[in-house]
């Protein structure tokens, strides 16, 4: 009997560890609302969840409420690499957080850490490395490098922004085997958080000073493992 009563102690204890394990950084539930700081919310399976505005969970990446694991962002990205084109379906793996800058204000971090590129003609010798990639807030200047996890470098929190604009880097990429691409970056690429959150872009592979790269890539991903992925 003694043994019967450990091991049902035992077995409750590690489901709730793993349940614990599998909702960690998140909460359970809608944004409460009323916040000042930013409230992300993601909906899996059925289930929503959030971490929330009071400034809880700040400063930490956050990947699937469920596993852990990155958001998924798949669709159609056609390319224009040095006279050859290729259409293809590019699929991201990504995290978010929240942060408070340098000067206290709250910014939102974007970063891919995982991709795949599968399709039509040339797709499967896509190679691109630099992982991970990070989202940064546009800027004036002629230096557009480094790409880091930096939060006075994400973009600013606007309680009443329906998309951000964001620069993606540092991305490296060679195809058929041949370097095309060394610390390069997309400019102009639209988050639009919410249900079906997606990113969308049209862009060259940008220098590090800005010039123009031997490659062009358009794509409209959508987030395809969660039903919303929403900034408040």
């Amino acid at each position: 009997m003694k043994r019967k009563i450990l091991l049902s102690v035992l077995l409750t204890a590690a489901t709730w560890s793993l349940s614990s394990l599998a909702t960690a950084g998140w909460d359970t539930g809608p944004c409460p609302g009323g916040g000042t700081a930013p409230c992300i919310e993601a909906e899996v399976s059925g289930t929503t969840y959030h971490f929330n505005g009071s400034g809880d969970h700040a400063g930490e990446w956050h990947g699937l409420p469920t596993t852990g694991e990155d958001f998924e962002f798949s669709g159609v990205s056609e390319w224009s690499c040095r006279g050859l084109d290729f259409d293809c379906t590019w699929t991201w793996g990504a995290k978010i957080k929240k942060c408070m800058d340098s000067s206290g204000d709250w910014r939102i971090g974007l970063k891919v850490g995982s991709n795949n590129v599968s399709g039509g003609f040339g797709c499967s010798s896509f190679a691109l490395a630099g992982f991970p990639w990070y989202t940064k807030n546009p800027i004036s200047s002629s230096v557009h490098c480094p790409f880091q996890d930096s939060c006075d470098d994400f973009v600013p929190y606007d309680s009443n922004s329906s998309n951000y604009a964001v620069e993606l880097g540092s991305i490296d990429l060679a195809i058929f085997g041949i370097p095309l691409v060394s610390d390069g970056h997309l400019q102009g690429v639209i988050f639009t958080p919410g249900t079906g959150a997606n990113f969308a872009f049209s862009s060259d592979l940008y220098g590090c000073d800005g010039s123009e790269g031997d490659c062009y890539v358009q794509g409209d991903l959508t987030v395809t493992n969660a039903t919303s992925l929403d900034i408040h």
